[in-house]
């Protein structure tokens, strides 16, 4: 055999030409971008679940507290809304469902407590009187069934809107 037989001839053997070779780094790269933002929109969507269980949780708490109290004041002449003498700085005093009216702050206990994990959070709420029979029906005057909203916001942004009905029986 001679040396030129042993020799391989290497202008005909497959390889990449360097067309090939740009053409599959372009392919994978887009691929690999697409994969990213994948990435990005799932964990955008995650932060954005966690977020609204946040402010549901903190929602919720303060419900349970607003629900808890008595329908009407036990004063002699109630107003609606924090009689004279009930703290608006914290609800430590709050003694009935109408003095939440108007409340506004970050996520705290009642003594004014702030809760763990609630920085940028705010809370406010709206106390109404509605119609017993359709409670969509805002009402002037007392009867007998006062609906409560609580928003929780973000940043100044509303995330969170709970709603219930208290009524005095």
């Amino acid at each position: 055999m001679t040396h030129a037989a042993k020799t391989r001839n290497w202008a005909k053997a497959p390889a990449f030409t360097l067309v090939e070779a740009a053409i599959s780094t372009l392919i994978v790269s887009v691929m690999f971008v697409v994969a990213l933002d994948t990435v990005g929109a799932s964990r955008l969507t995650q932060h954005r679940a966690a977020m609204i269980t946040r402010g549901r949780f903190f929602a919720a708490v303060l419900m349970s507290e607003i629900r808890a109290q008595a329908y009407k004041d036990p004063a002699t002449n109630p107003i609606f809304g924090p009689e004279a003498g009930e703290s608006t700085a914290t609800r430590a005093d709050f003694d009935d469902v109408d003095d939440y009216n108007g409340w506004s702050g970050p996520p705290t206990d009642r003594d004014g407590t702030a809760l763990a994990n609630s920085a940028g959070w705010t809370e406010s709420v709206t106390v109404e009187w509605v119609a017993r029979l359709n409670p969509s029906s805002v009402q002037a005057t007392e009867t007998g069934a006062k609906r409560i909203t609580v928003i929780m916001k973000f940043n100044s942004v509303p995330e969170v809107t709970l709603g219930g009905i208290r009524t005095a029986w």
